[in-house]
């Protein structure tokens, strides 16, 4: 895996697109600092400079999960593994991490790091994914309109310089990697067991019906659809973007 690192960049996931082509597989994008970062559903992402995480791995090559071509109906075992890849990767400082359906990682009920992958189809098969990160290692002050954020450091008090993000971007990559390289129900049962709130009654939003109903999650269908059980005995399934937690 080769990674180049840019002092600035409006987003790690746009040069990653734009040097697809040229680029190998599982080439990182990283930058020390972005104008522009995005999470998911069109939200930004904050950081401050040299402070965490920000970065991009391009995947071409899909003879992972021990399925070759990775079919489009299988994609969310992307979100899954990379998820998988994080709470591993916070394991170093004792970090007990819950996976936030889909894939912002949690400490408690603050949230430490987003996934945005972006994937691109032909016909039935997935030929490109672009895995973008942003990890709060350092950072110690957000700004105030985030609801919920924290860091590595705000969590048990270590210190990192730019040559440490170097370092510990190398570790999670290996990690990353490692994930790509076991079998497809092992990654989905490990993604059931992390998942955060699983199988506790707590309140949920229906974006689609803007209305709040208390329910467990049970875990989630092959292709990524949250499964809840709601008071009533019934199971409902949502796509990202129709559930949202109410913390």
């Amino acid at each position: 895996m080769h990674t180049f690192w840019y002092d600035l960049l409006t987003s790690t996931n746009d040069m990653a697109l734009e040097r697809a082509g040229e680029l190998d597989n599982l080439s990182i994008i990283a930058a020390f600092c972005q104008s522009a970062g995005r999470g998911q559903a069109g939200n930004k992402w904050s950081s401050r400079e040299g402070e965490n995480l920000l970065f991009s791995i391009l995947l071409k090559d899909f003879r992972c999960f021990g399925l070759d071509p990775l079919p489009a109906g299988d994609q969310f075992l992307l979100s899954r593994a990379a998820a998988l890849a994080v709470v591993t990767f916070l394991e170093k400082w004792d970090l007990q991490a819950a996976i936030k359906w889909p894939n912002d990682i949690y400490v408690g009920d603050r949230k430490i790091a987003g996934i945005l992958i972006e994937n691109a189809l032909r016909g039935q098969t997935l030929v490109r994914s672009i895995v973008g990160v942003g990890l709060n290692l350092g950072q110690r002050e957000f700004p105030p309109e985030l609801p919920n954020p924290t860091s590595v450091s705000l969590q048990c008090g270590a210190d990192f310089s730019k040559d440490d993000l170097v370092r510990e971007l190398e570790r999670f990559a290996a990690i990353f990697e490692a994930k790509l390289q076991e079998e497809a129900a092992d990654i989905g049962a490990e993604y059931e067991r992390r998942l955060y709130r699983r199988m506790e009654w707590h309140p949920y939003r229906d974006m689609r019906s803007g209305k709040i109903f208390e329910a467990r999650l049970l875990g989630t269908d092959r292709g990524g659809l949250a499964r809840l059980e709601d008071r009533s005995g019934a199971i409902r399934k949502y796509a990202f973007k129709e559930l949202a937690f109410v913390i």
